[in-house]
């Protein structure tokens, strides 16, 4: 009869580290991101399952071509931790189609356009959207470009969470899967979507109104829902602004409004980040009216 034979502690304790490097070496994640690195492109991490950065960091702003820091952070955060890219200095924008509160499909049919995403570089997303890559054209900036185009699309051009990422929906994981082969071979966007996201004023055409950063339903879900996670710096800008440019309007009341649209967020910013993010919008909304701006 063969005894067992009992493994010493060293012995044990160089299964575990060999069962986690194994692990490691062997995460889809660490796999995806060092190859998006070697395509040119910055990665960051997200908590696993979500589009959130993990608390104490900073999301996109933390993004990294170097394979020693990311290797560090997938160490701090875990092997199977979220991932997305950095969309600046890149030339790209990704068109973000929702479908599941409302139809970003059907918006851009009911305006006459339509993808064929046979031809596309893109990934479908946890919740059957889309996120198409392009490239944008020579003389485009993508600081000019309007990132809410209408109702269910947008245009991404700061960050995007990428696959083989997955995303919790009623308690079950969906991927987000790539097709159309690497980002870099993906089209230029199409003049339609140019024009259509474009802030510059062409001649006879003259555009004296600014142009919303977000629609009026994304504006009523903040009230309902509150600001989103990594939006919420730009929402709060936004939709601070968009009430104080109305004339007579009582900026504590704008004030007060907006601390209680931050309390219904998911992560409310602290308060002193939002003074300070309203005192920006007063003060650029002051400015504009002594201008004569509106």
């Amino acid at each position: 009869m063969i005894e067992h034979i009992k493994k010493s502690p060293e012995q044990k304790f160089g299964d575990q580290v060999q069962e986690t490097k194994n692990k490691f070496n062997s995460s889809n994640y660490i796999i995806k991101s060092h190859e998006l690195i070697q395509q040119g492109y910055k990665v960051y991490l997200l908590a696993q399952g979500t589009n959130v950065p993990y608390e104490g960091s900073r999301g996109h702003l933390d993004a990294t071509n170097n394979v020693r820091e990311l290797t560090d952070m997938f160490l701090k955060y875990g092997a199977n931790s979220n991932i997305g890219i950095n969309l600046a200095d890149t030339g790209l924008a990704v068109l973000d189609i929702d479908k599941h509160s409302t139809n970003g499909f059907q918006s851009l049919i009911q305006s006459g356009h339509t993808l064929n995403l046979d031809n596309e570089v893109w990934e479908m997303t946890p919740r059957s959207g889309a996120h198409v890559f392009f490239k944008i054209p020579d003389g485009v900036k993508a600081d000019e470009l309007k990132h809410d185009l209408m109702s269910g699309v947008e245009l991404l051009t700061d960050k995007v969470t990428v696959a083989p990422s997955v995303k919790l929906v009623n308690n079950i994981e969906y991927e987000y899967k790539h097709y159309g082969g690497a980002i870099g071979e993906c089209s230029v966007m199409p003049d339609w979507l140019v024009k259509m996201a474009s802030n510059v004023v062409t001649s006879g055409n003259r555009q004296k109104k600014r142009v919303p950063r977000y629609s009026i339903d994304q504006r009523i879900n903040m009230m309902i829902n509150g600001f989103d996670v990594g939006e919420r710096n730009n929402q709060i800008m936004s939709f601070a602004g968009w009430l104080l440019s109305i004339r007579n309007i009582d900026p504590n009341l704008v004030y007060e409004l907006v601390q209680k649209i931050n309390s219904y967020s998911s992560v409310p910013l602290p308060d002193k980040e939002v003074n300070t993010i309203f005192r920006s919008a007063y003060n650029r909304e002051v400015k504009r009216a002594s201008m004569g701006g509106r």
